[in-house]
């Protein structure tokens, strides 16, 4: 194993990344230090809820857009019972063409 993979080596049966993995590979890749990846991670939700609705942004990643959510009956998990869920404002990613994982 190079110096690199032994960074990033995971035991076989842990197929999850973690937050703390996730920021060191991105330092890593980047050459920025793991503080700043982490400021970016943070504040990254704080700049797409400014948009405006309807609007979007392309970045790498996707196409995140600021949409609203209907208000939508739901059924409780004991199967009789109705709820309502308020709409709300939220960002949606449609993923980039980086992200999609082909079978």
């Amino acid at each position: 194993m190079g110096a690199c993979q032994a960074v990033f080596a995971r035991a076989p049966m842990e197929n999850r990344m973690t937050y703390d993995e996730l920021v060191t590979r991105l330092a890593h890749r980047t050459g920025l230090h793991s503080e700043v990846v982490k400021k970016v991670l943070v504040y990254l939700p704080d700049v797409l809820r400014d948009l405006p609705m309807g609007d979007n942004v392309r970045t790498p990643l996707g196409v995140f857009r600021m949409t609203k959510r209907k208000t939508r009956p739901i059924t409780l998990p004991d199967g009789t019972t109705q709820a309502l869920v308020q709409g709300m404002t939220v960002v949606k990613l449609r993923p980039g063409s980086r992200l999609q994982v082909e079978d």
